[in-house]
């Protein structure tokens, strides 16, 4: 089985309605056949019939990346990260050659530890580089999300991810391995948000194997306290499923999940698929059009297919150096309940 980056929560999020049949996401299924050539000639063809177009960019986890050093004359421009930036710039520009000037990117999701690995001065360059190879619509009219796993402790990064034009927060809740939320903290980080005018704030709620039902929902009453515009309410075996493309063995002890759903549409949350529950009329279901990602181990999902680069920084970087694209692996999604 592939390796799954817990950084994939969000792509989950967003696009498992994609394929569902009816409301369940589709599976993953790799095809050993599938190649890069086949990865550009299904971007090619997707020119031809659709104009929007949404990215993705991801970067490596803290641990795999090391952590950012102290910047300074001598280390700044050999860091790990100034390394990966390059790279990442490079992919960029292969990518930014498949799509034509009239196609235009509607949506951009910056995941996981980007905001907190970057200096200010990295994320403006990347922002920037992105609106020179890519044609972007005005922010007013574009979704642009960027996820904070851990709110920067600074307001002025809040400050500077909104004037690089991301109007929707994604929120980690830290509930991962029954860790406790501090929902205080959350509540005080959202009104902050409102005040810098970001259109949602996001955050995610994961179910998984857990020891009591009754202590995920006091969580779960915590989250709807501190009142978010939308809460995606994950299980985490189902979401490892569709990525890998393995079906999941139903071995659940109890139906705290369908309580939860009750509980948010109580709360007049509105379903808008299996896992997003939303107060805001005006959130979508999610990104309908195509997806690429741009990063290591990011993944696309164009038409029926997806594909996945690479996830070694190695093999990373060697493929972008020889003026590759990191394509690994990839194949098409199927439905997972046919009708």
């Amino acid at each position: 089985m592939r390796q799954i980056f817990s950084h994939k929560d969000w792509l989950f999020c967003t696009n498992s309605f994609r394929y569902d049949s009816p409301d369940k996401p589709g599976l993953f299924v790799e095809d050993r056949g599938f190649s890069l050539k086949s990865y550009t000639d299904i971007i090619t063809n997707s020119n031809r019939t659709n104009t929007e177009l949404a990215l993705s960019l991801s970067m490596p986890l803290q641990n795999t990346l090391c952590s950012y050093p102290t910047p300074n004359h001598n280390t700044l421009n050999n860091s790990p990260v100034r390394n990966y930036i390059n790279h990442l710039l490079k992919e960029i520009s292969l990518v930014s050659k498949l799509i034509p000037e009239e196609r235009s990117i509607n949506y951009i999701h910056w995941q996981g530890e980007i905001a907190q690995l970057l200096t200010p001065a990295e994320m403006t360059e990347i922002m920037y580089s992105l609106n020179k190879a890519f044609t972007l619509q005005d922010e007013r009219k574009g979704t642009y999300v960027i996820e904070l796993e851990r709110v920067p402790a600074d307001d002025a990064i809040i400050a500077l991810i909104k004037g690089l034009g991301f109007n929707h927060i994604c929120l980690g809740t830290q509930n991962r391995d029954n860790a406790p939320i501090d929902f205080k903290f959350l509540a005080e980080q959202i009104k902050v948000f409102r005040q810098y005018g970001f259109k949602t704030i996001n955050v995610r709620f994961l179910t998984t194997k857990h020891e009591s039902c009754k202590e995920l929902s006091k969580k779960l009453e915590g989250l709807i306290a501190i009142d978010p515009d939308t809460i995606y309410l994950i299980d985490e075996e189902e979401r490892e499923s569709v990525l890998s493309g393995v079906e999941a063995e139903d071995t659940s002890q109890c139906n705290c999940h369908q309580e939860f759903e009750n509980r948010l549409i109580q709360a007049n949350f509105k379903k808008l698929n299996h896992v997003k529950f939303s107060k805001n009329s005006s959130v979508s279901k999610g990104i309908s059009g195509d997806l690429i990602g741009i990063g290591l181990g990011a993944t696309s999902l164009i038409e029926n297919s997806f594909s996945h680069n690479v996830d070694q920084l190695d093999q990373y970087y060697q493929k972008l150096e020889l003026n590759q694209l990191p394509f690994g692996y990839g194949g098409y999604i199927k439905p997972k309940y046919q009708t």
